[in-house]
């Protein structure tokens, strides 16, 4: 079996909210450390070849084997954690949300800016640590998110979105109609989230530098502040070990910048965002949480931090 589809699959996630509901918090993390453990010890499986082939290209041609595999599995020990953390909150109910998931200063000033010029924003995120409790808190606590989603998602992942829309979050499927329902928020002021590290599944997207070799990133939360005049605002979850909490940034308010044809302004904003992105990877890589393959042809790397 695919190890990648059975994290992802409803049936793991299902019995992680069962876990997160019956057991202690400190008795699941245990449970949690341990599973993952056993997983990352399959060097072989899909999952591990994924997040190794990643990571190799995040660290680096000088990285060695071992500093790459030992990353991966780090990143696995993360996603357990984070994962339980997230089974254990849904289980007790939002109280848990709401502390365990922290703002910092300069992510209030820009939430109040938000709410204060009552203006479209595209917030865009990357798969770093516990994404999905972070949003759900700021759910909870009454920020308005309307999150572009995949249209026919796994059983794991439609698991996800029913646990966002329960959060009230408002998913908006990558379809046909997708485009016009995110134009439309953004004009009447609202915010629309979209993750930005993860290749489209359907081929979509533009080949674009990010670590120094191409990858094939989606852009369409670039085309939409293009077409609304909304700053593109990024933001990531952090875990803070020293209390075991979650602190929610927000890294950059981009203003789109326009130098050209309207696929030069595309490309030029959307590397702008990418290398935001490659920032905060670089950071935390331990936390990049990204189970698919990023880059098309293997795992050859090119020089971090281009």
């Amino acid at each position: 079996m695919d190890l990648r589809h059975l994290f992802n699959s409803a049936e793991a996630l299902r019995f992680g909210h069962w876990l997160g509901r019956h057991i202690p918090l400190d008795v699941g993390l245990r449970l949690a450390d341990g599973a993952t453990r056993v997983l990352a010890r399959r060097r072989e499986s899909a999952l591990m070849q994924t997040l190794q082939n990643n990571f190799r290209v995040v660290l680096g041609p000088d990285a060695s084997d071992k500093q790459v595999y030992e990353m991966a599995r780090a990143a696995l020990r993360h996603a357990g954690m984070a994962y339980f953390d997230l089974y254990h909150a849904l289980g007790v109910g939002p109280e848990p949300f709401l502390a365990a998931v922290r703002s910092t200063p300069l992510t209030d000033y820009y939430i109040d800016e938000m709410l204060r010029q009552q203006r479209g924003m595209v917030v865009v995120t990357v798969h770093m640590s516990n994404f999905d409790l972070a949003g759900l808190a700021f759910a909870y606590r009454g920020l308005n998110l309307n999150v572009l989603a995949y249209a026919n998602p796994t059983s794991g992942y439609d698991m996800q979105n029913k646990i966002r829309l329960k959060g009230g979050i408002n998913l908006m499927p990558i379809d046909v109609s997708a485009l016009r329902k995110a134009l439309a928020a953004l004009r009447a002021g609202q915010l629309v989230v979209t993750g930005i590290d993860r290749p489209d599944p359907f081929g979509a997207g533009e080949m674009l530098a990010f670590f120094g070799k191409p990858a094939r990133l989606p852009v369409g939360h670039v085309r939409l502040a293009l077409q609304t005049g909304a700053p593109v605002v990024v933001a990531h979850c952090e875990y803070r070990p020293t209390d075991h909490s979650y602190a929610v940034h927000v890294s950059r308010w981009l203003e789109m910048e326009r130098v050209g044809s309207r696929q030069e302004d595309v490309l030029h904003n959307a590397r702008r965002v990418v290398a935001v992105a490659e920032e905060l990877i670089l950071a935390k890589p331990e936390q990049w949480l990204m189970f698919y393959p990023v880059w098309e042809d293997g795992p050859a790397a090119a020089p971090s931090g281009q």
